[in-house]
């Protein structure tokens, strides 16, 4: 229809998919407060993250893949990921791991956990970063491994690989822009009496009920524009 606002939108609010099965097979593991980031942008989300069997979930990555939707739908989803497993920064994180170095010296690297991270975890991260060397003493690890080892619990690579492979985003990111109806009563500027709701607006949030909300709070809008609407004929 001519005039109609065209609506470009692109799915938002999902999980990722990553080809790690040593990462996945740490499934229903859970790290209350990390932040997941897109290296070389500003588009970062923290709060928990859930590892699954197809790579990561959870507020954190939902939060990040609705403020990414765009560049990783324009990337096909192919995107380098990192994780901050602590979201603290690197002097605090080299800090704890010097105190349990002075405190700990003779224990196993993989016995004790830094900051209390869950210990799959943990496992994994020292086994991925110094390898046969994850199972030595604190005391035997040297600056280089150290600086290693700060690296992999506050900039941790990975590639994303798509989205889950049970397309459940739950709503899109863009849609019709707002500019092009009125605020008002959400009716079309250019073809009267064509009114938008919901989702196809250029509207999302994150979880947490938004999305339900503006759903409804929109919806409300429209009924009531057309209701005056008829009253006044």
């Amino acid at each position: 229809m001519a005039g109609v606002p065209a609506i470009d939108a692109v799915p938002s609010l999902f999980t990722f998919s990553i080809a790690d099965e040593a990462l996945t097979a740490l499934m229903g593991t859970v790290v209350e407060d990390a932040t997941a980031f897109i290296p070389g942008t500003k588009l970062r989300a923290s709060g928990p993250l859930l590892i699954t069997h197809w790579g990561m979930s959870g507020p954190a990555i939902l939060r990040l893949s609705s403020y990414a939707a765009r560049e990783l739908y324009d990337h096909q989803y192919q995107m380098p990921l990192a994780v901050n497993w602590l979201s603290k920064k690197d002097p605090e994180i080299l800090q704890e791991l010097q105190a349990i170095i002075a405190n700990h010296p003779q224990k196993q690297i993989t016995s004790i956990r830094p900051f209390g991270l869950p210990s799959r975890l943990w496992e994994y991260l020292t086994q991925k970063t110094l390898g046969e060397r994850a199972s030595n003493r604190w005391q035997n690890l040297n600056q280089k491994e150290l600086n290693r080892l700060v690296n992999s619990l506050s900039n941790d690579s990975y590639q994303i690989a798509g989205r889950a492979p049970f397309k459940d985003e739950f709503v899109t990111c863009g849609g019709v822009s707002l500019d092009a109806v009125d605020p008002n009563t959400l009716e079309s500027k250019t073809v009267s009496g064509l009114y938008f709701a919901g989702e196809v607006l250029d509207i999302d949030g994150v979880t947490g009920g938004f999305n339900f909300q503006a759903a409804w709070t929109t919806a409300y809008i429209v009924a009531q524009a057309i209701s005056k609407k008829i009253l006044e004929k």
